[in-house]
């Protein structure tokens, strides 16, 4: 999971420590809440210029740190995660 992920991740989650988040890590006991979900979204998507189906915003893919990475890593190149 790389680095610029947990960026855009760590301000949405108000009771995440900080540092690294572990890919089991329950987005709503790290403070996710629905309202939290559509910013979220909308940064993921500025940050790695996607757009998520519909079909793919689902409570599954939200409940983890890791099953949020699997969703967003179907649809970012390689290129797109580095920076490079």
């Amino acid at each position: 999971m790389p680095r610029s992920f947990q960026e855009t991740l760590l301000p949405h989650l108000p009771y995440a420590e900080g540092g690294e988040l572990a890919p089991t890590d329950d987005l709503a006991a790290l403070g996710l809440d629905s309202m939290g979900v559509v910013q979220l979204l909308a940064d993921l998507e500025d940050r790695y210029g996607l757009e998520l189906p519909d079909e793919r915003l689902t409570e599954e893919t939200f409940a983890t740190v890791g099953s949020l990475w699997t969703t967003v890593a179907e649809f970012v190149t390689l290129e797109t995660v580095t920076g490079e």
